[in-house]
């Protein structure tokens, strides 16, 4: 009798692993055409290309949106791929923080759109912006999306919303605060939380 209850509990933890192991082929969510090629659709942040967040944290080097990438492997918890030079790239994927299933977060950062392609009008200045991963004042959604990727679900449930909220470190934030769909104002909230700290110890 234990010997079946073992049996059978080993079966359904291989079928919970084969489950979890769930292999994406990028190439089919994307719908490539044969010959064409996949590139980042936005500024990706990393410091270890083997372990990058997809909260997209904004520190370490930057890889540009516009990038040709190559898809290794995609499942629902990492996505991997590789540039031109054969630099190896790996994102952990939580889907708390997206709330998106991989098919959908790979449709935020990958396109087969080329970088002339996804800058096509935008003014020469706001590309040095752009590829450096700043936001300023005046820029659209679809630019600032462009140099910061598309904010977490878990911070931002919605691109309509007037606020969105981006990482810097694992435990800072910031604001950036549109009107009329353009940057009005960029909101460092730990500054903010910084001084209610203070004005609190001032009161005691």
């Amino acid at each position: 009798m234990l010997a079946r209850i073992f049996s059978l509990v080993a079966s359904l933890l291989v079928i919970a692993g084969i489950a979890g192991c769930r292999q994406i082929i990028v190439a089919e969510v994307l719908q490539q055409p044969l010959g064409k090629k996949i590139y980042l659709k936005q500024n990706i942040w990393y410091e270890n290309p083997k372990k990058i967040s997809c909260l997209n944290i904004q520190k370490g080097k930057i890889l540009n949106f516009g990038t040709e990438v190559e898809p290794i492997k995609a499942t629902d918890y990492k996505l991997s791929f590789k540039t031109k030079d054969g630099k190896q790239f790996t994102i952990n994927y939580d889907y708390s923080l997206i709330m998106l299933p991989m098919e959908g977060y790979i449709k935020q950062i990958f396109t087969l759109k080329t970088r002339a392609e996804l800058t096509k009008g935008i003014k020469p200045k706001y590309m040095k912006l752009l590829l450096a991963g700043k936001v300023k004042r005046g820029l659209t959604k679809e630019q600032v999306i462009l140099g910061c990727g598309t904010p977490a679900a878990c911070r931002t449930p919605s691109t309509l919303n007037s606020t969105w909220v981006y990482w810097i470190t694992e435990d800072s934030v910031y604001r950036v605060v549109f009107r009329k769909d353009k940057v009005n104002v960029l909101v460092d909230i730990n500054d903010e939380l910084k001084k209610n700290k203070r004005s609190r110890r001032t009161k005691k």
